[in-house]
């Protein structure tokens, strides 16, 4: 069993403290790392969601689920079939012969993946994820969708 606590106030300091003496009482062994910093991840959903929510206001894609859904399926997964030969192998062995509205369908919460739909952003790193704003931008940008007061707020 695994758990990661992110710690930015007391409450969540108290809850990291109680999950470590829990787990430390039920298995006698316990194996913590501590790094200082801020989980990005977070960070970047957040603009990622509100970047949906945009493109959902500002063309006629659908709803902030349906934009998320088309940005995974034509920004994410290009990144990562460009990136990662693993990723590549899977997906075109077993995504690739699928009708596109099943493969967009998959990008948002089904049965076989859960919540948040077939892994892409998941699968980012840092890197990775900074591309998938950046072309996010670059796709929607020309149709008039308007970013900067968005990417500001994340970069103060």
């Amino acid at each position: 069993m695994s758990e990661k606590i992110s710690v930015n106030s007391t409450a969540r300091l108290s809850q990291a403290i109680t999950a470590l003496s829990a787990m430390y009482r039920d298995e006698k062994f316990v194996v913590v790392s501590l790094r200082p910093g801020k989980d990005r991840t977070l960070d970047q959903n957040r603009l990622w969601f509100a970047m949906y929510k945009r493109i959902a206001e500002m063309t006629q894609l659908g709803d902030a689920s349906d934009a998320r859904h088309y940005c995974k399926l034509h920004i994410g997964v290009q990144i990562l079939l460009n990136e990662d030969a693993g990723f590549q192998a899977e997906w075109y062995r077993v995504m690739r012969h699928l009708p596109y509205e099943t493969k967009l369908s998959m990008m948002g919460g089904c049965k076989l993946f859960g919540p948040d739909g077939f892994p892409v952003t998941s699968l980012f790193n840092r890197a990775q994820g900074i591309a998938y704003t950046d072309r996010i931008v670059a796709r929607f940008a020309p149709q008039g969708v308007y970013f900067d007061d968005l990417l500001s707020q994340e970069a103060a």
